[in-house]
């Protein structure tokens, strides 16, 4: 909701002013004026310099009864101080006397030295409305250094019945947001349920209102603003607003903190695409800190081996004692330094020692790469401010800087790509498998993240790149969601992220909302413990989770909440990019009655299919024993089904229109089905059948297998094949719920 020109010029004449009088807080009345500038309601006011300015035509204008206070620049608790009250005399004399004794009676508490300025008085109209519970909402807005202004919305008020069924939390939004999003935003909390029970449903948008009113103006009053404003709003809080007896909603005390925007040493970074295909698809590669000496284990050596392994003709290695290395059938000369490799380099792949880092860089002259991976951590005697330093005085213009402390990148090879691997750990140990449908980047803050990620869901063969970005020099998360957001080949991106730098967060925000493709993140740093671990490891910023999470539920992200969820989360939508549900109405095959039973107790999103009368039909036809209740969408086959069965019974679901996804809940261990490691791999196994009907029906389709190693051979050929496969029904369930609802929000 843009203001006034008018509006803004009163605004930042009412900060100037208080700015010049040598405060960066505002007073009560003139957070009264701000409000009125912006359509807001506060109560009548007047603020009264000295007492003899109380005269009969300021408390006709206010009414009777008339709240008066202290104004003073010193004193922030006034109830306790005696520096509060309401007077139903509207006499002016009488008036005139006891803002007097007030004075009088607050300067008591403090020593004759140390007395606080009294500014003057500030009488406002009293308000009459109830404490019960929802009559008061608490509004404010508050900079945090990653995201910028957040707004916050909480109810005030005692009613203890109602808050025992129907309980919220703080409610946290970024800023701006239009009075339709804010309304939708509102139809989501809990308090609508006392609005709707005491016949005004009209208080919602009120509320939504005012959300939208304060949250333009902190927008506009930040760092995070395109807008040139004078001054920034670090904090403001209204405590409370109030749903007065005449239906009026009125703001009834505040406060609110600036500063020259002159002052304010944050801004908001910016995308930065510039030659980022280096790091993905290079044209030579000079590896640093290969060694002659092929016993002695380092870094590049084994960075040198699996470049090698991908068979890549424009390989360089650099050395400044010289020699050669041979890796398999070939000699690599190991050259002096970089301005002695005879070829053009686009990428360089520091990982020498750590303290030669910067010396390194500030000897590139000649053959200057257009990005450079550092795979080696901060020197140890170095602070990481101090090393960013040195970077910002040595790295070659247009040079861009992954790390420093990373694993670097990982790229699948492929007919218009001659892949990369920097992860430093030989195949043996870490064999990262794909396939030509791998869809999936992986960016993670943490290289250990990604060796974890790439184990877990290596059956799955689903990542396409994975990018180990450390420390953030200067490649940001949101130089590389902004890349692949681009990159045809790149159905999910996926995000481990431990911290967000000033403005960061916002840009990631506002990244998220553009992006079409399906973000997913798991945060560390949640706790204060996990943010002081976080940041000793990546010497970023944690920030606030709470805000984070505001962040993520209003942009789109999906975000797991904790490491196996998104583990889960990945494998499903990656696995599943293509299979998108045309609504939420779910049925499901197991063979063993709890997994039934506890898949329903999963539900959230999703809801239970009506199995329409021609699919309950072919249902009874395929029930040769009898055991089957075809009335439920959730069929219980019992362990005699063998696998042709098993198979029809989840065709018969697929083929029901009621029907927009599916689980298929397998408890293998039955000698009628064909999932042991000799039988499997059959043609008319059931891990056969059941990859045949999800090439046949769009539908997605989830698997749970409730077993041990034994069915291992089982479970991967599926997930070889394109089906998520999860160890549990309630994994399943849950991820199943979390892909569907994305969609469906997606669409509305």
């Amino acid at each position: 909701m843009p203001f006034s020109r008018q509006a803004i010029n009163n605004i930042n004449n009412i900060l100037r002013e208080a700015y010049e009088k040598g405060r960066t807080i505002l007073y009560e009345y003139e957070l009264y004026r701000i409000l009125s500038q912006i359509g807001l309601e506060v109560p009548g006011f007047e603020f009264i310099p000295d007492p003899s300015d109380v005269t009969e035509t300021v408390l006709k204008k206010l009414g009777s009864p008339v709240v008066i206070k202290i104004v003073s620049p010193h004193i922030a608790h006034k109830h306790t101080l005696g520096g509060v009250r309401i007077i139903a005399n509207n006499d002016p004399l009488f008036v005139q006397f006891v803002l007097i004794r007030m004075k009088e009676e607050v300067l008591s508490h403090f020593h004759h030295n140390n007395k606080p300025m009294i500014e003057g008085f500030l009488l406002t109209e009293f308000i009459p409305h109830t404490q019960a519970l929802g009559y008061e909402v608490l509004f404010g807005f508050k900079e945090d250094a990653a995201f910028g202004p957040v707004l916050t919305l909480s109810k005030g008020g005692d009613d203890a019945e109602f808050f025992a069924q129907y309980y919220d939390p703080a409610n946290l939004f970024l800023p701006p947001l239009d009075e339709q999003y804010a309304r939708r935003m509102v139809d989501t909390l809990n308090i609508k349920h006392k609005y709707l029970q005491i016949g005004h449903p009209e208080y919602l948008e009120y509320i939504a209102k005012v959300a939208s009113i304060l949250g333009s103006l902190s927008y506009h009053y930040s760092f995070v603003s395109n807008n040139e404003s004078e001054f920034i709003i670090k904090a403001l809080d209204l405590n409370p607003f109030v749903f007065s007896q005449d239906n009026r909603f009125v703001a009834i005390d505040g406060f609110a903190q600036f500063i020259p925007a002159s002052e304010e040493t944050k801004s908001m970074p910016e995308i930065d695409l510039t030659n980022l295909d280096a790091f993905f698809s290079p044209q030579g590669i000079a590896v640093i800190g290969v060694s002659s000496d092929q016993t002695k284990h380092t870094l590049g050596g084994d960075i040198a081996t699996l470049l090698h392994d991908l068979h890549r003709e424009d390989l360089y290695f650099v050395n400044p004692k010289g020699g050669t290395v041979t890796l398999g059938d070939i000699e690599y000369k190991l050259y002096n330094s970089l301005d002695d490799v005879p070829g053009e380099i686009d990428l360089v792949v520091y990982a020498g020692p750590a303290q030669f880092m910067v010396e390194f860089i500030s000897n590139i002259c000649q053959n200057v790469p257009k990005g450079i991976i550092l795979i080696s951590a901060i020197p140890t005697n170095m602070k990481y401010s101090e090393l960013s330093t040195q970077l910002d005085e040595f790295v070659p213009n247009g040079v861009r800087v992954m790390g420093p402390n990373c694993m670097g990148i990982f790229v699948v090879p492929d007919e218009s790509n001659k892949g990369l691997n920097t992860l430093f750990i030989e195949g043996k140990r870490l064999e990262i498998k794909y396939s030509q449908f791998s869809n999936t980047v992986l960016l993670t803050q943490s290289g250990a993240l990604a060796v974890t990620a790439i184990d877990k869901l290596q059956n799955s063969r689903l990542f396409k790149a994975i990018v180990s970005f450390g420390n953030k020099y200067d490649v940001r998360i949101t130089d590389l969601m902004a890349y692949f957001a681009k990159d045809e080949t790149i159905d999910v991106i996926s995000l481990y992220i431990e911290g967000l730098g000033p403005g960061e967060g916002r840009l990631f925000f506002e990244l998220s909302k553009e992006i079409k493709k399906p973000v997913m993140v798991y945060k560390a740093g949640k706790t204060e413990a996990g943010a002081r671990a976080a940041a000793s490891h990546t010497a970023s910023m944690s920030g606030s989770y709470d805000v984070f999470k505001a962040a993520c539920f209003q942009s789109g992200v999906i975000l797991a909440e904790n490491i196996e969820d998104y583990y889960n989360f990945v494998k499903i939508f990656s696995l599943l990019a293509n299979k998108i549900p045309s609504s939420n109405r779910v049925a499901g095959v197991v063979n063993a009655g709890f997994e039934s039973t506890v898949g329903a107790d999963e539900l959230k999103d999703l809801k239970l299919a009506k199995l329409a009368e021609q699919t309950v039909q072919t249902l009874n036809t395929i029930n040769k024993y009898g055991l089957v209740d075809t009335s439920l969408p959730f069929l219980d086959i019992t362990p005699m089904a063998d696998d042709r069965m098993y198979a029809d019974f989840v065709e018969a679901l697929l083929q029901d229109d009621n029907v927009d996804c599916i689980f298929v809940a397998v408890v293998p261990h039955p000698i009628t089905l064909k999932t042991g490691p000799m039988n499997c791999h059959d043609a008319d196994s059931l891990a056969s059948l059941l990859i045949k009907l999800s090439r046949k029906y769009h539908k997605p389709m989830v698997i749970s297998v409730n077993a041990g190693r034994y069915y291992q051979d089982f479970v991967s050929i599926l997930e070889e094949n394109g089906l998520p496969v999860y160890g549990d029904i309630r994994s399943a369930i849950k991820s199943l719920d979390r892909f569907v609802s994305y969609h469906m929000d997606r669409e509305q």
